[in-house]
């Protein structure tokens, strides 16, 4: 039996701050050599400008391995539909288990990411968090970095303003902190203890020099080759941390631009957030460093939160139960006389 869940009962058995401490456990085990992380698999869709893509990952520890596949389709989106959808089999027998909706889980998983590198390298009396991009997204990764820090101010910059205003009243309601718009970008950046891009820019969205000395940055936003979020001196002034080292160099344009340039030596990534959860590397090292985490995502990140999702809503009775299997197709003898029997409309074409 196959258990479905839908986009409402992912909301309803998953938090952020379950998403924190599932991704958490997961990168440290992953990191510990308990897990199989894969590179994201990608091909263009020929002909019409679309992209699929399939993301794999075992994890022994929680008995199951699985994967995600989603599509990019620019501007062609449609609300109500999917695009992004999740499987898990079970590490005892392979057996399909779940399908599992993946928009809002994928929204927790990275956001929860973040909050898991802010939690390690952000200064613990972190106070303001800028913003920069009104999208989905942002608010997944404001939920995550005031599940970890205790933010008293958060300010939203977007190129469409109204959109930044109501993302505001947004986080003002939800959270019950100081939340306003800013017209500037720099205003998202400038004496801000924690900063976040989550665009899909094509060039960089602020200046490297405006960060301030102690300041730590998400930019989750640059995940393909095309995309820019970020310039060459905020990598040159940042400790790097990435989540997935192979796949960051694959996907992230602005990183890939920073390695290009010169303005960072290739050594410079070669921390992942694993690593500072196993005690391989160190976290933050003092006040006055900028700490970067540059993500893309990954399988293992996806897999382990499903996990969690399957199983609290097995043992909450939600869900809906499916079976792909018929009593009469798994008989062989009858199998076989099914693909013996004449097929009517296959004659009348012949």
């Amino acid at each position: 039996m196959i258990l479905l869940l839908s986009e409402a009962d992912v909301a309803n058995v998953v938090s952020m701050s379950d998403g924190v401490r599932v991704v958490e456990q997961a990168l440290r085990h992953q990191a510990l050599g308990g897990g199989v992380a894969m590179p994201r698999i990608s091909a263009d869709v020929p002909g019409n400008g679309g992209a699929f893509r399939i993301m794999p990952a075992i994890i022994p520890e929680i008995g199951f391995f699985g994967l995600k596949t989603l599509t990019g389709y620019p501007g062609r989106r449609l609300p109500g539909e999917t695009y992004f959808a999740l499987m898990l089999f079970s590490c005892d027998n392979g057996a399909l288990r779940a399908i599992v909706a993946g928009n809002r889980l994928t929204g927790i998983r990275t956001g929860a990411a973040s909050g898991v590198a802010a939690k390690y390298l952000a200064r613990p009396n972190c106070q303001t968090l800028g913003v920069i991009g009104a999208g989905v997204q942002a608010r997944f990764q404001v939920a995550a970095l005031l599940e970890v820090r205790r933010v008293t101010e958060v300010r939203i910059f977007d190129i469409e303003s109204a959109k930044a205003e109501t993302f505001a009243r947004e986080i003002e309601l939800a959270f019950q902190v100081r939340a306003r718009a800013v017209p500037r970008v720099r205003e998202a950046v400038s004496e801000c203890d924690l900063v976040v891009t989550a665009t899909a820019a094509k060039a960089p969205v602020f200046n490297g020099e405006w960060l301030e000395e102690g300041t730590h940055l998400s930019g989750m936003g640059s995940n393909t080759p095309n995309k820019r979020e970020l310039d060459g001196t905020v990598f040159a002034r940042s400790t790097i941390v990435v989540d997935f080292k192979d796949q960051a160099l694959q996907e992230a344009g602005d990183l890939q631009d920073a390695l290009r340039t010169g303005a960072i030596a290739p050594e410079a990534v070669h921390v992942e957030l694993g690593d500072i959860l196993a005690g391989k590397q160190p976290g933050r090292q003092h006040e006055r460093e900028i700490t970067l985490f540059k993500s893309v995502g990954m399988a293992v990140e996806d897999v382990a939160t499903a996990t969690y999702a399957y199983e609290r809503a097995l043992a909450e009775g939600l869900g809906t139960r499916i079976d792909f299997e018929d009593a009469s197709v798994l008989s062989a003898p009858a199998a076989l006389a099914e693909l013996a029997a004449p097929n009517p409309s296959r004659a009348a074409q012949s």
